[in-house]
């Protein structure tokens, strides 16, 4: 048979195995689900997290804008710097009156008033009074009152829009903290020239209380905000240790290349983190909110390493369970091995004893069942190997099989035999009018003519489509040309109504009877096709017979067109 009988170890060892990957296979994969499970909603919970942390953190710094926006237009419409600012700016002001009668000067009036509100607000580093140039007027510290302030290049769209503009964030070296300057154009009435601009420079250090409120945690577990520029440079951290005003690590800026969605990434401290990043609608700055990976995850791990003792404890249970259910039906195993393998070998003569009445008799019982099974469809197929499933009749293989043999016996013995090649006249048109089912029933309706007109030692078959191969043994082309006339005429006389429609079927014939000159197979039904075609020329219904002259099938070509239908 070619194949070894496994022994007891052999079936015990697939059997243990089995078991332990039954085992492994279902723990590791409920396991790695969970894990997976768990770790996207872990991840997803983070994520929500970091994003509500850094939606409060946008939040506050905008409120805080606003609330400065606010104090700044008080401020600014306050009649204190408009009637002075107009005063100032009118020709002819009190330099000519004497020194005793001579007013305090308006912008004088104007930097006390600056200055009171100074020291009531320390996030305001100074505030400023600007004529239309961008030069000082009048302060809140007077100390730097030649420096230039410089206003953004686009003040004017942002003051159209919201009537505020914001600019550039800078630093000092007298300052710690950041500075922006915001601040808005000062008109007498709408309409009127530009009298200057009321602007304040703000310390950014008043966010960090914001920034770190905005945390889901407090400690070191809270995670870090870091509030960036555009240009990539820190403005803000929570981070102590960080250094304001240094330029960002790239790992950090390519959260801004998908905003708003979860990240793990190494720093340039080797720590592994998660993070997201946002950017703001109305300021050029973002926002890039990070946590510890393992005070996130650390848990999950922790349970996952748990699982797997667990797993690996019950995998050796498990085993020596299964060793011991093995020893119990090794014999009844071995038996239906043996019968098994003798299948394999190719023998259906096996049956099986079922002697037990227990899952292994179920088997046992179903195998010889199967191998039943096995010898009918061995047969069904070796049927449908050989027949045309429409007609019943031969398939082209087989009966050319059957004309090899005819070829062999005719070498060897000198049996003449002769050859039918029919076709059905017009059978395109019969399926173009009636249809295919009624083409079909034509066909089988010729096979059954077929069988009834043959002797038990001829053979017909489907040549393809309509066309039929019928192969006469011992019999000679004069007998041949009376049996195609016979089987025409049948043809000619056998009503093909369908359904109460009237049919007439008629056929061609070609007759060819073997001789000297057929050396092969494809010459001598080359001949029955020549005269198949020329019954078809001549006006089919009709039974031409090959006289065997000298003309080389090979070079046969038959007609085309109409005529070759």
């Amino acid at each position: 048979m070619g194949q070894k009988i496994p022994g007891f170890h052999s079936i015990r060892q697939r059997i243990l195995l089995f078991s332990i990957l039954v085992t492994l296979v279902p723990s590791f994969g409920m396991g790695w689900f969970w894990f997976d499970l768990t770790r996207k909603v872990t991840t997803e919970k983070s994520e929500q997290k970091l994003l509500d942390a850094a939606g409060i953190a946008e939040r506050e710094i905008k409120l805080w804008f606003k609330e400065r926006k606010f104090d700044l237009r008080v401020f600014a419409n306050s009649f204190v710097i408009l009637d002075n600012l107009r005063r100032h700016q009118q020709p002819g002001n009190s330099a000519a009156r004497p020194q005793k009668e001579r007013p305090i000067p308006p912008l004088q009036k104007i930097e006390t008033y600056l200055s009171l509100i100074a020291s009531q607000f320390p996030e305001y580093r100074k505030i400023m009074l600007l004529d239309a140039d961008g030069r000082i007027l009048a302060a809140s510290d007077t100390g730097d009152r030649e420096r230039t302030v410089l206003l953004p290049d686009n003040w004017q769209d942002q003051a159209g829009k919201a009537g505020f503009f914001t600019g550039d964030v800078f630093s000092l070296t007298d300052d710690p903290s950041p500075l922006v300057l915001i601040g808005l154009p000062l008109l007498a009435e709408q309409n009127t020239p530009l009298l200057g601009f009321f602007v304040i420079e703000l310390r950014l250090q008043g966010l960090l209380p914001l920034l770190g409120a905005s945390l889901p945690e407090a400690g070191e577990s809270a995670g870090t905000l870091v509030l960036l520029r555009q240009n990539g440079r820190a403005l803000l951290s929570t981070d102590a240790s960080a250094d304001n005003g240094a330029s960002v690590p790239p790992v950090l800026l390519s959260l801004f290349d998908h905003p708003r969605t979860l990240r793990e990434f190494v720093n340039e401290r080797q720590q592994r983190l998660i993070g997201l990043a946002i950017t703001f609608d109305d300021l050029p700055w973002g926002l890039v909110v990070t946590k510890k990976h393992r005070e996130v995850f650390d848990t999950l791990f922790r349970a996952r390493d748990r699982i797997m003792v667990i797993t690996g404890l019950l995998t050796i249970l498990i085993g020596v369970a299964a060793t011991l259910v093995a020893r119990q039906i090794i014999i009844p195993l071995r038996k239906l091995t043996e019968g098994v393998l003798r299948v394999a070998g190719g023998e259906l003569e096996v049956s099986v004893a079922v002697r037990r009445n227990d899952e292994l008799g179920i088997v046992s019982g179903m195998f010889n069942d199967m191998v039943r099974r096995l010898k009918e469809d061995q047969q069904k197929l070796e049927q449908l190997a050989t027949t045309d499933p429409l007609t019943g009749l031969a398939n082209r293989k087989q009966i050319m099989t059957g004309m090899a043999l005819q070829m062999e016996h005719y070498r060897r013995h000198g049996t003449e035999f002769s050859i039918l090649m029919l076709d059905i006249d017009h059978f395109k048109t019969i399926n173009d009018t009636h249809g295919h089912l009624v083409g079909d029933d034509v066909l089988m309706a010729l096979a059954r003519i077929l069988t009834a007109s043959l002797r038990s030692l001829d053979s017909a078959g489907r040549y393809g489509g309509e066309e039929f191969l019928i192969i006469l043994g011992k019999t000679d082309r004069h007998q041949a040309e009376q049996t195609a006339e016979r089987i025409r005429q049948a043809v000619a006389q056998y009503d093909f109504s369908h359904d109460e429609t009237p049919l007439h079927v008629t056929i061609s014939a070609g007759v060819a009877c073997i001789g000297p000159g057929d050396a092969t197979i494809s010459h001598l039904i080359g001949r029955a096709d020549r005269a198949l075609y020329a019954a078809k020329a001549a006006g089919r219904n009709r039974v031409v017979l090959d006289e065997g002259k000298d003309q080389d099938a090979g070079e046969f070509q038959p007609e085309t067109g109409d005529a070759a239908i």
